[in-house]
């Protein structure tokens, strides 16, 4: 018997794309660029069923892909902060990015999560539309 090939899930993808985009304080801030996903197209031969599908995952990624859209607007403002701190300046404002940046490494945290749970989400909407003989491109 052999075996499927392997599939790593989206939210598996997710939360590697996630951890190489934190922020660290040694260097120099470089976001990566958010990967959005398409949504699926409706086609005039489609079926109640599987139009329903469809809005179903297109639900899911706009959630997705708002969630996304958070996290990199979020860590582009961490990483000005960063960038901030380390060019020098004040002591003063040097402790104000500081302070800032960690309040944001928080928001970065909990958005994370966010983001890999809407990725299961997205994974499950792909799921059910695989089974109801639904084909999403990527």
């Amino acid at each position: 018997m052999s075996r499927p090939p392997f599939r790593p899930t989206l939210g598996a993808l997710v939360a590697c794309a996630l951890l190489a985009g934190a922020g660290a304080w040694a260097q120099a801030p470089q976001a990566p660029k958010p990967q959005y996903l398409p949504f699926a197209e409706f086609v005039a031969s489609d079926t109640t069923a599987q139009i329903s599908v469809k809005q179903g995952y297109n639900a899911a990624v706009e959630r997705y892909n708002k969630g996304l859209y958070d996290y990199h607007v979020t860590l582009g403002q961490h990483d000005q902060l960063v960038d901030a701190y380390n060019k020098g300046g004040t002591p003063a404002e040097q402790e104000k990015a500081r302070t800032e940046a960690v309040a944001l490494r928080t928001k970065l945290e909990t958005l994370r999560r966010d983001v890999t749970a809407l990725a299961g989400a997205v994974d499950q909407a792909r799921r059910k539309a695989i089974q109801a003989g639904v084909t999403l491109t990527r």
